[in-house]
């Protein structure tokens, strides 16, 4: 069974180009899978997450609809009104690998009908 703490390591998301590759970290794609998606070349991914710039702006809706998140937070690392343990548990949550983000979901609808 996997832990829920089998998090992989934590990667700073303090810029646009670190929060896409968290993102596409967390979502289990390579460079490759992710430009596939978007119909860019994987050099342009790597551009984007050491913000060496390139077309990012003009494919960051498009980036953010493949990796699942909002557009604010892709900007400014915004997520809406979380605080404290909600956003804790959200950070939590894309962190984690798909298998363990549906154990995630089944704990947390157990919890909430108790």
């Amino acid at each position: 069974m996997l832990s829920l703490m089998s998090v992989k390591k934590q990667v700073s998301t303090d810029s646009v180009g670190q929060r896409i590759r968290a993102l596409r970290l967390a979502n289990n794609l390579t460079q490759d899978e992710f430009a596939a998606q978007l119909g860019v070349s994987r050099s342009a991914i790597a551009q984007w997450e050491t913000d060496r710039a390139g077309q990012v702006r003009e494919n960051l809706e498009r980036i953010s609809k493949v990796l699942g998140t909002s557009l604010a937070y892709l900007v400014s690392g915004e997520t809406g009104s979380l605080q404290g343990d909600e956003l804790a548990l959200m950070r939590l949550y894309r962190a984690c690998a798909p298998e363990d983000r549906q154990i995630l979901l089944r704990t947390a609808k157990r919890l909430a009908r108790s």
